[in-house]
């Protein structure tokens, strides 16, 4: 959903980027090592370090991208290294949630319905079928989710763990229902070639 508005944005954004002058998969890499911080910072407590790091790992996500576009940088090599490297960030993000007391079973199964619907993603593509755009629970709304789930741990930890499983509830449900949406999309597509 929130893919809806990067042409809105990118514009602003591109104007920016222009000037930055970093190889994109530098960037993709940055963020893949903010979110071993957050891993490290919820092992030894840092709790209110964990958020922070959560978003300038998911700013580096949307930089890397945007940096290749601007810059005309665009390979699949960066396209495999971005996907590859969001599958760690999102693992280290819910590995984090676990670390400051969320329930395992409840993260493992959140962790699990995000691989699938990216899984479904690369099927889809691979067999020339746009899925980008499909369903209500992408990318960036789990990592947002993730993210006020690490905020309210911060803030509370009693409260916040509540919070947060129930924050992972809703990403297991929204995200069974995004691969359903997806898994339809496909097979619709597919009926069309």
């Amino acid at each position: 959903m929130l893919n809806k508005l990067r042409p809105l944005i990118a514009r602003y954004i591109n104007l920016i980027l222009q000037k930055i002058d970093v190889n994109p998969n530098i960037i993709t890499l940055i963020g893949l090592i903010l979110s071993f911080f957050a891993v490290l910072l919820s092992v030894m407590k840092f709790v209110s370090m964990v958020p922070l790091l959560i978003v300038f790992s998911s700013i580096a996500d949307v930089l890397d991208g945007a940096v290749a576009r601007a810059k005309n940088r665009v390979t699949p090599w960066g396209s495999i290294l971005d996907s590859f490297c969001d599958r760690i960030e999102e693992f280290n993000y819910l590995l984090s949630l676990i670390i400051l007391g969320v329930k395992p079973l409840l993260a493992y199964f959140a962790m699990f319905i995000s691989f699938l619907i990216s899984y479904l993603r690369t099927l889809g593509e691979k067999r020339g079928i746009r899925v980008e755009g499909i369903g209500i629970l992408e990318r960036g709304e789990r990592v947002i989710l993730v993210f006020i789930s690490a905020l309210a741990i911060a803030f509370s930890e009693d409260y916040g763990i509540s919070i947060a499983n129930i924050i992972m509830l809703l990403i297991i449900l929204l995200g069974i229902v995004t691969i359903i949406q997806r898994l339809y999309h496909i097979f619709k597509e597919l009926r069309n070639l």
